[in-house]
């Protein structure tokens, strides 16, 4: 997986007072295995690792209302801002990595005899605005659709010929996730396919969580 990126925030304020940057570790069949993570801040002395804070991040309201999301350039430009001057490169950053949050993998949920299935569980919530901005930025390619049909469906939509996804609402209504079906598809396809629905949830106020394989 790419590395993804948000500016630490004011509480007061919402003036940017560093970075965190983060990574999932992927076992072979993309199923997250563990959370990387690192912080910036120049006021506690530099880069900080702490898997503490990468849980606080998924449990906390408070917590995330204290990060956003941010591409690699936007990333750059606050470090500079902030005295750090030219941001490591990626295999550096992973240095950084040094108090790992490790994710329960359980056996894959059996759900039928079809392809396998990826939920990217995320933290957070949305309302009908940001939902309606995360279902127009996953990718899609333009065939028609039918509508919700399970549990929690809220809007459905295939990204290849051979590929589909479903926004849903689980947990009792506490967290969203995005189920991604990748039929005859390689695993570098697939892989690329869950950066960007995980990229699109990000850019709209959702926190990646882990990526389970349910079948």
């Amino acid at each position: 997986m790419v590395l993804d990126y948000y500016q630490l925030l004011a509480p007061a304020d919402g003036v940017p007072l560093g970075l965190l940057v983060e990574e999932f570790e992927l076992a072979d069949d993309l199923s997250a295995t563990r959370l990387r993570s690192a912080g910036w801040t120049p006021s506690d002395g530099g880069w900080w690792s702490s898997r503490a804070f990468a849980r606080a991040l998924r449990a906390r309201p408070d917590v995330r209302a204290r990060v956003r999301a941010v591409t690699r350039t936007a990333a750059e430009d606050t470090y500079a801002r902030l005295g750090g001057g030219a941001l490591p490169y990626e295999d550096t950053l992973r240095d950084r990595f040094r108090d790992d949050l490790t994710l329960a993998v359980a056996e894959p949920l059996r759900l039928g005899t079809g392809p396998a299935v990826h939920r990217v569980l995320f933290a957070g919530d949305l309302d009908a605005g940001r939902l309606a901005g995360l279902v127009a930025s996953l990718p899609a390619d333009g065939s028609d659709e039918p509508g919700p049909a399970g549990p929690g469906v809220v809007a459905t939509g295939r990204a290849a010929d051979t590929a589909r996804w479903e926004v849903r609402r689980v947990g009792g209504g506490v967290a969203w996730c995005v189920d991604v079906t990748a039929e005859r598809r390689s695993g570098a396809h697939l892989r690329t396919l869950l950066e960007a629905v995980t990229t699109a949830a990000r850019r709209h106020g959702l926190i990646p969580a882990t990526i389970e394989r349910l079948g």
